[in-house]
């Protein structure tokens, strides 16, 4: 595993023994939460360690970074899928549709030099590419 310092090492271990289940999606978010302080600081608003469910009203709260909102969006993503609506269109049979938000594309996500290598290997642990 790459981790981007000791403490972000240290703040993951913390987060997964905290977790009741150690599998692909409760690492990539341990490992996500862990790498970006700022969420670190602010766990137990985006994440529910009791309920085992993320918060996604965290995302919108004034704490928030453009770098820890990205981090939010890619954690969220890989826990479940969750995307925002972004504009909504009318597919061929007629029926409106909504397209996810640009902010989860990998366009937008990984235009993040600092922490670009550590959201690849968050994708990578949560699609068990390592263990």
């Amino acid at each position: 595993m790459v981790y981007r310092n000791e403490k972000h090492k240290k703040d993951y271990e913390s987060i997964l023994s905290r977790m009741n289940i150690n599998d692909c999606y409760h690492r990539s978010l341990a490992y996500l939460l862990a790498l970006d302080t700022v969420l670190f600081e602010h766990i137990e608003v985006v994440y529910d360690f009791q309920e085992d469910c993320i918060k996604r009203e965290g995302l919108n709260k004034g704490f928030q970074t453009g770098t820890s909102k990205k981090t939010t969006r890619l954690a969220f993503n890989l826990w479940n899928g969750c995307t925002d609506e972004g504009e909504t269109y009318v597919d061929r049979d007629g029926y409106e549709s909504s397209l996810p938000s640009i902010y989860y594309s990998p366009e937008q996500i990984f235009n993040c030099t600092a922490y670009a290598p550590y959201y690849w290997q968050a994708v990578q642990l949560r699609f068990e590419m390592i263990k």
